[in-house]
Parts: structure tokens; sequence; C-alpha cells
């Protein structure tokens, strides 16, 4: 009986993870109606690990299970766009002040070398590269910002949209490309200083900028989505 528990909690979790992942990484689109019986059959296990994932994903705001119609990945709406971002450009600022104060010196190096890379994708044109690089810079500030309770929420928020699939659409705009590259070496010019104010203002201008493009280009994909 013990056994069995632990083995189905082990399952759960991998199962939890595995959906997650597809809907962070926008594989399941918004609105996307997600079957438990689909779901068992692709996982090959039972219904009531997809049924318990799928309730802690709901808690995490991931999926929507609407009684008698059954689950959907979530739709933000304009206003929870809103929110999102509003909360991203104070916890990303937070974090990038942490940082500057308490980041080590290899951690910096690992930032420094995100913006080089940065600069190499614009050069070459590599979208793909520039996303990555990105995700390197941003994930090492948070570590760096050693908040456990920080990096909790923030990836909790982060989850909630596929965010790097609309880095890439972002980033299609060679003007907004070369406006974030300059955002993130500005970020990165104060952390080098050590001055925690102004990488926490530089860091929120950024989440700014790049949310405004960010929340246009997901509108603009929920429309479509609902227009098919």
């Amino acid at each position: 009986m013990i056994i069995s528990s632990i083995l189905t909690l082990g399952i759960t979790a991998q199962v939890t993870n595995a959906i997650r992942e597809a809907i962070v990484t926008a594989k399941y689109e918004p609105g996307q109606k997600l079957s438990e019986t689909v779901l068992s059959e692709y996982f090959k296990v039972s219904r009531t690990p997809i049924r318990e994932a799928l309730k802690q994903l709901e808690r995490e705001g991931l999926v929507e299970i609407i009684p008698r119609v059954g689950t959907c990945v979530s739709k933000p709406t304009e206003t929870e766009l809103n929110e999102l971002f509003t909360l991203k450009e104070v916890l990303e600022g937070l974090a990038a002040g942490l940082f500057a104060e308490n980041g080590k010196a290899e951690e910096i190096k690992k930032v420094q070398q995100a913006v080089t890379d940065m600069e190499r994708a614009l050069q070459t044109s590599d979208n793909k590269l520039y996303v990555e690089a990105n995700s390197v810079f941003h994930e090492t500030i948070l570590e760096g910002a050693a908040n456990s309770k920080l990096s909790f929420t923030l990836n909790m928020l982060l989850n909630q949209i596929p965010y790097n699939r609309y880095v890439f659409i972002t980033i299609e705009d060679p003007i907004r490309r070369e406006k974030s590259l300059h955002e993130h070496q500005t970020i990165l010019s104060a952390i080098i200083k050590g001055d925690s104010e102004e990488a926490e203002k530089a860091m929120r201008d950024h989440v700014r900028a790049s949310g405004k493009q960010l929340k246009m280009d997901i509108e603009k994909k929920l429309r479509q989505f609902k227009e098919e």
C-alpha cells in the first residue's frame, strides 16, 4: 500500500512536469482542450495521475478545469497579462538589484557571456541563439540574487505564459531586437559597477519595454486562436 502510493506520487510528479513543460513551451496552445483519456494513452499511465497533475496545474494557473466541459489550457485575459507583466517588472527589477549586490564573479561572467552571445546573434540574425542567451541572462541573474522565495514566485509567474515562444516573435522585429540588446547591455553595465539601484531601474525599464511588445503579440495570438 505505502510502496504503491509512493510510486503513484512519482508518476504524478513526472506527468505534471511533462504537461507543464508542454504548456510553457506552447506545444499546447492557449485554449486547447486537454483530454484525460488522450493524455493517459500518450503517457501510458492510468487516468488517476493525469487527473492529479491537472489539478496541480490548475492551482498554478496553467489550466482551467470546467465542470461538464473538461480541462483547457488557460488563456490569459488582457487584464491578467497586464497584471503578469507588472509583477514581472517588479520581481525582475528586484532580482537585478540583489544580483548587483550579491552576484559572484563566475555568475557575472556568465551574464557577460550571455550579452556577448546576444551581440553575435544580432550580427548573424540567429534568433534561436538570441533567445537562448536571453534565457541564460535572466536565469543567471535570478539565481544569483540568492532569494529562493523570489525565484519560486517569478518562475511560477512565468509558467503562466509560453514566454520564450513570444520572445521569438518579439525579436523578429529588428528595431525591437536592437533595443533589447541595448537594454541588456545597460543592465550588465550597472551590475558590473555594483550599482543596485541602477541595475533595478535598468531591468524594470527593459521588462516594461519588452512586456509592452509581448502583450501585443500575445493578444494577437489569442485573437487568432479565437477566430480559428
